[in-house]
Order: C-alpha cells, then structure tokens, then sequence
C-alpha cells in the first residue's frame, strides 16, 4: 500500500466503513465469442480448403474431401469424398457429372462447381459443410430426381446412409434432404444408399409444380465426439494496428494423432469474426504461434510440423485485409525441433519478427524472419540464445519502440528443480549482455511468460508451493534492462498464490501501461475441473481490482477452461494509449459431449469507473472543480482540476468523507481528511493522486474541492479573501 498516494489512503482509511464491500470480481453479462461461430474458405498454395471448428475440408476439381475432427483421443482420423456421379429424371439420364468438366468458383464462405443448368455449392458452416443443388430450371423426364453421389470412406454407413461411424461410434452424419423452391416453401426430400454412395431423392410432384430456382440441401457434419480428449487446444492471439484486427490460432486435434492448425481473423473494433484459413502442409501441425509486423501490416505464424523424417519449424504469413497468404517457409528442421515462440515488431520502421525455438541437440536457437511487400520471406542466420537444459521458452510479445525484446525459459538439469533464466536481444536477434537469474530458488520453477515496452518487463511462471510441493503458484519480477543487459531486478512478486490449489499456466501482455495477467487454477482432487482467470497488474506488478474468471459456455457440462493467451492493443502499437487487449482460451465439455471450443474475451486495464456528480455549492470566485476520471481501481493518476481562479489565487484540494461539512458564513468547505497545495497558472489548477487496486475500494466514494487564499473578495468575515469552488462527489468502481 506504500507505493500509492498519500492523500488518498488518508481519506481511504478515514472513510473505509462507508465503503461498499463488493470484491466479487467484475460481471459478464454477455455470452462471449468463440470458435463455435468460425468457418470459412481459404485459397493458399494452390489449395483450396475449408475449415470450421470441428471438421475441414479440401477441394479437389470436382468434389470434396471432408475430415472430421474427432478429437485427441479419437484413436482413428477418417475421411469422407464426395464426388456428384450424375442427375436423374426418372430413367432420363439429365446431367453425366464425368462429361461435363465443372467450373470452380469460391468466396470466404462458400465454394461452386458450376455445370449446365446446375450449380453445386459447399458452404462453410461451423456446424458442418453445406452441400446444396441449385436446378436453374425444371429438368427434362419425368418421375423423381435422383442426385447420385460416390463416397470413398472407410466409414461404415447405416441403412439410410444418414450416420457414417467406425468401431468406436465416431464419424459423418448426412443431414435430412430439403428441397427449397425460389418462392421460399421447402418440401422434403430422402436418401437411398448405393453400392458406390448414396442417392438424394426428390419427388417428382415437388419438381412438377416447384418455382425455380430449386435449391437441394443436406449438411455434412461431424459425429459427436464420445471421448474425453480435446478438438481444439492450445490457441494464441496477436493484434494488427493498421487493420485493427486480432488473429486467433488453435489446434485441431482429427483422431489418430493427426493435427491441423486453423486460423481466424476478428475485428478489433467492434469484436467479430471476419473469416476462417487453415494451412496447407504434408504433416501434422501443432504449437502454433502468432505475432504481428506493425511496418508490414501482417500476421505472421510459426508452428512444429511433425513428419517422419523429423520435425520443422514451419511459418507462414497473412495479409489480414486481402486474406492472403505467403507460402510456407522451414524455419529449420528436419531435426528434434519444438516449441517455437514469437516476438512482433509493432513499430512502423520495421519489417521483421524474431522466432526463437528448442533444439534437442543445440539448446535454444533463434532468428529473424523479414516479410516484404509481396509476402516473401527471408530468414536470417540461426543464433544459439542458450545452451544446456533449456525447456520451455518464452518471449515477449514484441520489443517496443526500443526494439529491445526479452526471452525467458526453464533450465531444468536432470534431478534438480527448474529455474528461470532471461536474455535480452535486440530486433536483429543480436544477444545484449549475458543471460541473467530471473529466479534460482530452491523449489522448482518453470513455463515462464513475458511481456514489455523494450525497457520494462513483467516476468511470470509458476513455481512449488513450499508448504505443499504438489501444488504451485503464480510468481513475478519486473526486470528494467539497457543496452547492454539486464539492469536492474525488482523483488518476487506473488500474482497468483492459493495454499493447496495449482496456480499454474501463466501468460502476460501489456494493456497500456499496465500488466495483463492470464493464468488457470486447479484443485488436484478435481479432475478436468480446471478455471481460467485474468487480473489487471500495475506497473509495478501489484494487482488492480479482482480476478475476472473466463467462461465461453454457461452452465455445468464446460467447466474445463484452460490454455489461457493474452494481447494487448499496445503489442501491436507502442505509441497508442489503449489499455484494452483480447485473451483467448480452451473450453472443453467434460460430461456430455466431450468437445471444446476456443473463446474470446475482450478485456481492459482500467474500465469508466465510477459516478463523478457535481453537488454544486461554492460561494464567490473559486472556480469550477471538475473531476474527468475514470473514477477507477488502479488509476495511477486521477485528474482533480480547477478552472476560473482568480489569476493570483492560492488553490489548495481538500478531499472529506461524503456530506461532512464545515460552515463558514454563506460558504461550505468540504471538511478535509486530507489537502494540499496546488499551482494556479492563470487561473487553472491541476493534481493528480493514485487510487490503489484493492477491490475493497469498489463503491467507496469521497468529496473534492478546491479552496483559494488571495482573492478579492469578502464573504466570509472570518476567512476573508477566501472562496470555495463547487463540491465534487466521486464513487470508486473498476
């Protein structure tokens, strides 16, 4: 409590019993958004896919290849081809797919094959892909239409065809067949299995008498997933100044151990979702990161691609605004590679980002990667960072307008306990100084996270608790570093400590010029029980009101929240003054279903805060005392000012309980629990005070206001020359 303002602990203290006792934590009225709404078409490498949460797809000339994502633990990935045969009439033959080559055309949602009179359409959806028929007009014959499709799955079908599954009941479901007329009537159709797929059936009476356009409409989805692994796992956020969007990543677990990444682009400004991308690689993608290069205005993502011959460090980057990508670059490999972390660059001056990565054989290794105007890649030569046993890498997001970036990470000797190391380098990934002790204590430490502007870092990890050394807490340093190193080291802080309960999986960014701190908390009796939280840091590293708990669905069935990312708007731009950022995380349902989802929620370092009210009063030329706010937990600088002071006016603030006033003559002084001079400039005063962070502060409200010695006039006979301004009531809120 030291570090915050006198002035306003004095008055705090005094009035503390009139404060309203709400330390609960902030609300969340509203649902947040998650990957249950992402799906879209994306064109990258000559490959032209689609992609939702929980299924992908690829395109082939003239069909489809449909994945299910079934899921970590699904012990079999499957896939399921779709390819139109032909249309029917009755026994008239309409539409021979093999004799007419289709055309291809596609958006970010939907993808066509065009062929005379009929138009074939795959749209994404998040609940599945969308295949429909358009008939431009009534077909020749007569009788039913029958729309023949070949599937190639080694999924067993059911006796209508409506449920594809393996031995262990996962797989493809095919949707009911709803014929849509232009007029807007829908009739129903069916389905018939075949030695080669199935047949969509409509009658012939709906063809007879349908106003056309005719649209026909089953969805591919995928089967519910039965086991208790995850689909979508791991996610991480970046921020894009220029487009002032987010890029949210995650992986996508398809049985077997097979694994994608999926991507999506968010607007910033207001939070929605923009469009969908997966990647187009031989291999299995896992670890996927992303960063920003402010000068450039793109995203740039890095990931391990496992193959057999060994694994690589892949990147890519995007254009956020024409949704286009860069071929994929190796990064290195094909070696023991993993773990790639990145730092942006969200200066305007340059055009690159550092990736750092683990070596199995050569310890911690980086580079930087250079994008150009038309989305070439260029790497520079690999630098050793650190050597040894060296796990779990970090760095921050990006480096500040000093283009000073800092990279953590757990040295972690076979039988000793973990400890924390940093090394600074500079935006060419030119190491500054030697590697320092960020912590060396006895009890095992380890999976840091940083964040800062380039001379300010907050470093958290998660350390053994002393008492119980099966469960950990959250812990912190902020380190100040100059161009040669590591300068100077603050003292360990504790963010997050709970006795007996796992505080573990922290992330940090910076939200202004404050801290974001994201983080999970488990019960070790309590399995897949895990929550997410994130709080607000000062400067300093000491909290700012309560913790706000992270949830994507309502209800009992999702209580799994984990994987906790943190961006601020500062991250991508060092010269903004936003204190708002994005914090993604896992959400998995742990008693039905057994699928997850990746949310979003918008958060900020200091929010409106409370009531400001002007009571008025005041008697003679003392001005207008104004209060701007925010009225805020963690305001390290409310304004208190005075406008209209007689020029040679002596001001001074006094701040009082509420409604305890002193009387003299026709004035009312607030009665002050604490005041102080302030400098008049030409009849304009102007102070500040810190409030602290302590959420027993919620609700707690104090008067403000001015009074002036040396003026002209005379009101008072037993304070000549003295005058009052107006009395300000402020209530404290987050």
């Amino acid at each position: 409590m030291v570090a915050y303002a006198t002035p306003f602990l004095a008055v705090a203290l005094a009035c503390a019993p009139l404060a309203a006792q709400r330390a609960d934590g902030p609300e969340n009225p509203h649902p947040m958004p998650s990957t249950s709404a992402v799906a879209g078409v994306f064109e990258h490498a000559g490959s032209l896919t689609a992609v939702a949460r929980n299924w992908r797809a690829t395109f082939d000339g003239d069909g489809v290849r449909f994945q299910p994502a079934l899921g970590r633990d699904a012990p079999t990935a499957h896939t399921f081809a779709i390819h139109l045969e032909r249309v029917s009439r009755g026994a008239t033959v309409w539409l021979d797919a093999d004799a007419a080559t289709p055309r291809r055309e596609h958006d970010r949602r939907r993808v066509t094959l065009f062929r005379p009179g009929f138009a074939e359409h795959f749209t994404a959806r998040p609940e599945g892909l969308e295949h429909s028929f358009t008939l431009a007009a009534r077909p020749a014959g007569r009788g039913d239409l029958t729309i023949a499709l070949r599937i190639t799955t080694d999924l067993r079908p059911d006796a209508d065809g409506d449920h594809w599954r393996d031995g262990d009941g996962l797989g493809v479901d095919l949707g009911p067949v709803v014929a849509i007329t232009a007029d807007g009537r829908r009739f129903a159709g069916s389905k018939r299995r075949t030695n080669t797929g199935i047949e969509l059936l409509v009658p012939a009476n709906v063809i007879d008498r349908a106003c056309y356009p005719l649209e026909i409409d089953p969805l591919i989805s995928t089967a519910t997933q039965a086991y208790a692994g995850t689909d979508n796992d791991y996610p991480d956020v970046a921020y894009d100044a220029a487009s002032d969007s987010w890029c949210v990543v995650w992986t996508q677990f398809l049985g077997g151990g097979q694994t994608g990444v999926v991507g999506s682009v968010w607007s910033a400004t207001p939070l929605a979702f923009a469009y969908a991308f997966s990647l187009n690689q031989n291999g299995d993608e896992d670890e996927i990161r992303v960063t920003n290069i402010a000068g450039v205005g793109v995203f740039v993502l890095a990931w391990t691609n496992h193959e057999p011959a060994g694994n690589w460090i892949s990147g890519l980057a995007l254009d956020p605004v024409q949704a286009q990508a860069s071929n994929i670059f190796p990064i290195d490999g094909p070696f023991a590679v993993s773990n790639p972390v990145l730092s942006g660059e969200a200066t305007v001056l340059d055009d690159d980002c550092l990736v750092a990565w683990l070596d199995d054989s050569l310890g911690l290794l980086g580079c930087t990667v250079t994008i150009d105007a038309q989305l070439q890649a260029t790497l520079s030569p690999i630098t050793q960072i650190a050597t040894g046993q060296v796990e779990e890498p970090a760095i921050s997001k990006q480096g500040g307008a000093d283009g000073r970036h800092l990279i953590t990470w757990t040295n972690r000797p076979v039988g000793q306990p973990g400890w924390i190391r940093a090394q600074l380098v500079d935006h060419d990934m030119n190491l500054l100084g030697p590697a320092a002790w960020v912590r060396d204590a006895p009890q095992n430490a380890g999976f840091s996270a940083v964040d800062g502007d380039g001379f300010k870092f907050l470093v958290a990890w998660e350390e053994q608790e002393l008492q119980n050394p099966s469960t950990t807490d959250v812990r912190g340093r902020v380190l100040t570093v100059g161009p040669t190193g590591i300068t100077s080291v603050g003292g360990v802080l504790e963010l997050r400590a709970a006795p007996g309960l796992i505080d573990y999986a922290a992330d940090v960014c910076l939200l202004g010029d404050k801290f974001g701190l994201a983080y999970m908390v488990a019960d070790p009796t309590a399995i897949y029980d895990d929550d997410a939280f994130v709080r607000v840091l000062d400067p300093a590293g000491a909290p700012i009101g309560p913790e706000l708990q992270l949830d994507v669905t309502p209800g009992i069935n999702y209580p799994y929240e984990h994987a906790p990312r943190l961006i601020g708007r500062r991250d991508g731009d060092p010269a903004t003054t936003a204190d708002d950022g994005l914090v993604v995380f896992a959400d998995q349902n742990t008693s039905a279903t057994f699928d997850s989802d990746v949310g979003l929620q918008a958060v900020e370092a200091m929010g409106n805060g409370g009531a400001v009210v002007d009571l008025g009063g005041g008697c003679g030329p003392g001005g207008l005392a104004v209060c701007p706010g925010p009225v805020a937990l963690g305001n390290q600088a409310l304004p208190l000012e005075l406008y209209g002071a007689q020029p040679l006016a002596v001001p001074f603030v006094l701040l009082g309980m509420p409604n305890m006033r002193v009387s003299c003559g026709v004035c009312a002084f607030v009665d002050p629990t604490a005041a102080w001079f302030v400098p008049n400039t030409a009849g304009t005063a102007l102070t500040a005070f810190a409030i602290p962070g302590d959420p027993v502060l919620v609700g707690f409200a104090f008067d403000m206001q001015f009074v002036s010695f040396n003026v002209l006039y005379v009101g008072c006979p037993l304070l000549p020359g003295v005058a009052t301004s107006n009395i300000v009531r402020c209530t404290v809120d987050v």
